[in-house]
């Protein structure tokens, strides 16, 4: 098995090493390790739910920072002694798909993995993927793998002022292969558009699904908040933080400047608002405020603690709305925004599972997934095709 000969590899030197007490040599011999690495399928794996990772460098110290230790503290490499080269086991579920951050003690600036040739993107930059032994790398991504973004390229761009708001804005919208305004088509609508455009490669992906008919053709809606990647008002937690006004501009403003513009379906059932985290919550949020428009509704690792399960106590505690939602969450995902959330509502899986029970007792006609992944664009732009497949199945 290609995943324990890696291992042996790794096994052999250090039974080398063992036996190598001379300074110059445990050097050389480290040296000739690590270049071997760089032709071989890495990360190392000792079984299918053991990973090993390695890092040299002059450097204090070095450790990894990512999804399997939920991005709170730092787990630490084992230097090999009288090297400068460092490694670490470590364990997850064998199908997890894991991002993470090389890390060099106080101060420094994380790094990604030199390495390992595959990463995905997010709004700090590049970060380094670890995919174990029974992951399915779906192959509508094998030319993103190593970080390439996706392309707004052929997205028609309008500016819409909204009185509801007080301010415009900047949507992107996308047309399906062989588009026709003598047919009508059903609508999503994505939160975070632009970054779901570059990091979750959304139109590439459309083309793919409805090329091989795995999705009905539609357009895509991307709505891009206000002063991206900025603390600036208004932005995305101003908008989506169960802000009323907001759904008032999606449901009173968007959509019917939609409906005039394109060749849609203008009826609930044949619309779709989905968002990831924040964009989550807001978008399980309006077919439950406004179902007579959005019927559905997508919710992926969605901040539901957010406002002490204000969302979910709305679904308890009203009678069941006209609706089909989709949830998914990672099982990495209970430390999310440590840094600048609530204590109490970092814990996005826990807050995703107590939503569970509300829509059964309710019963809503839903999906809930749990995934071995994290709070992260790989993980998103590979599940919204299975919602879509749910919401708006081809003839595949």
């Amino acid at each position: 098995m290609e995943t324990k000969k890696g291992a042996a590899v790794f096994d052999e030197f250090l039974d080398t090493l063992r036996n190598t007490p001379e300074p110059d040599q445990r050097v050389d011999l480290a040296e000739a390790f690590y270049q071997k690495l760089k032709t071989m399928p890495y990360p190392l794996f000792a079984d299918d739910s053991t990973y090993i990772l390695f890092y040299k460098g002059k450097v204090d110290s070095a450790g990894i920072l990512g999804d399997m230790n939920n991005w709170s503290e730092t787990a630490w490499m084992e230097r090999i002694a009288g090297t400068d080269l460092f490694y670490l086991r470590g364990h997850a579920p064998n199908d997890a798909r894991i991002e993470y951050w090389l890390m060099f003690g106080a101060n420094t600036l994380w790094s990604i993995d030199p390495l390992n040739p595959r990463k995905s993107l997010n709004g700090f930059g590049e970060i380094s993927e670890l995919a174990m032994p029974g992951y399915q790398q779906h192959p509508y991504f094998a030319d993103y793998l190593s970080g390439r973004k996706g392309s707004s390229d052929g997205l028609r761009v309008h500016e819409i002022d909204s009185k509801c708001l007080g301010y415009h804005h900047t949507i992107h919208v996308y047309l399906p292969p062989g588009y026709n305004p003598e047919e009508k088509y059903p609508v999503l609508y994505l939160q975070d558009g632009i970054d779901y455009v570059e990091f979750a490669q959304v139109p590439h992906t459309m083309d793919q699904l409805i090329r091989d008919r795995k999705i009905q053709p539609m357009l895509v809606v991307f709505v891009t908040p206000p002063n991206r990647f900025k603390a600036d008002f208004p932005n995305r937690m101003s908008e989506y933080g169960l802000n009323d006004d907001y759904v008032k501009f999606f449901a009173d403003e968007l959509v019917p400047f939609i409906d005039r513009t394109y060749s849609t379906i203008a009826d609930a059932r044949s619309r779709l608002v989905a968002g990831d985290s924040f964009g989550g919550l807001i978008s399980a949020y309006i077919p439950f405020a406004r179902p007579e428009v959005f019927a559905n509704g997508y919710s992926q690792s969605g901040y539901l603690s957010f406002n002490q399960d204000k969302l979910i106590n709305l679904y308890r505690a009203s009678e069941k709305k006209d609706l089909r939602l989709y949830v998914d969450v990672g099982i990495y995902e209970e430390r999310v925004g440590a840094s600048f959330l609530p204590a109490d509502e970092t814990n996005f899986l826990a807050a995703n599972r107590r939503f569970v029970p509300v829509l059964q007792e309710r019963d809503y006609d839903f999906v809930y997934r749990e995934y071995p992944e994290g709070h992260t664009w790989g993980n998103w732009r590979r599940h919204l095709i299975d919602a879509l497949m749910w919401f708006f199945p081809g003839e595949n």
